[in-house]
């Protein structure tokens, strides 16, 4: 009860606090995401109020978390895999497939619904139409029938489609920007800290079911 009270506050104050940022944007708008959301029209029509709140919280949690977690998922990896984050320091080049490598091994994002359209079967389990169903993306990155060595971490795997991001029209549109924020900060790492080691054997995980990532991550430079 204690958590849902603080979820429903916390909610309450981003809304309030999205509002007011709306509001004065609307008064004088700026050259910001937010101006242009308020702006926008299509066929006369402009995203309400609701709309645009609902938009900046999408933008916020799917923009933001997921890409911390990126970068804490994947730096741990590296650390409990001293021979690829090796690998990684003799060749730069393979920054690319490296953070595609760590999207599948331990996603940002370890799940996901969706409703059904059209009846379905599924391994024998039938699916009917209006149901909910639930994504283990997590576990179909780790499906051995599509990945060889599915548990291991190898920086160079070439044939990598995951489904960290998604699929189809529910791809995610921050994918570019999440693994060019990923390159980024894992290889300004590596240069400014060589010696950087894990300084504990438990790291604190966060208590999340769906966006999956540390609480903290305490290393050594």
């Amino acid at each position: 009860m204690a958590g849902f009270v603080r979820s429903r506050d916390a909610f309450r104050e981003l809304q309030a606090y999205f509002a007011r940022i709306a509001e004065e944007r609307r008064r004088e708008p700026r050259e910001d995401l937010l101006s242009a959301l308020l702006a926008a029209e299509q066929e006369g029509d402009k995203l309400t109020t609701d709309e645009v709140f609902s938009t900046c919280i999408l933008l916020l949690v799917a923009g933001n978390e997921t890409t911390t977690n990126l970068i804490g998922n994947g730096l741990l990896a590296l650390l409990r895999h001293p021979d690829q984050l090796a690998l990684l320091r003799d060749d730069p080049s393979l920054m690319g497939s490296a953070i595609e490598e760590l999207l599948r091994y331990d996603s940002p994002v370890q799940a996901t619904s969706r409703f059904v359209l059209e009846e379905a079967e599924v391994n024998g389990h039938p699916i009917r139409s209006g149901q909910q169903v639930i994504a283990l993306l997590g576990a179909a990155n780790r499906d051995p029938e599509r990945f060889p060595d599915p548990d291991g971490l190898d920086i160079t795997r070439q044939d990598n489609q995951h489904l960290s991001f998604s699929h189809g029209f529910h791809y995610c549109l921050g994918a570019p920007l999440a693994r060019l924020e990923g390159q980024i900060a894992l290889s300004a790492l590596m240069e400014r800290f060589p010696e950087l080691r894990l300084a504990t054997d438990a790291p604190e995980w966060g208590d999340n079911l769906i966006l999956h990532g540390l609480k903290t991550l305490p290393v050594a430079v």
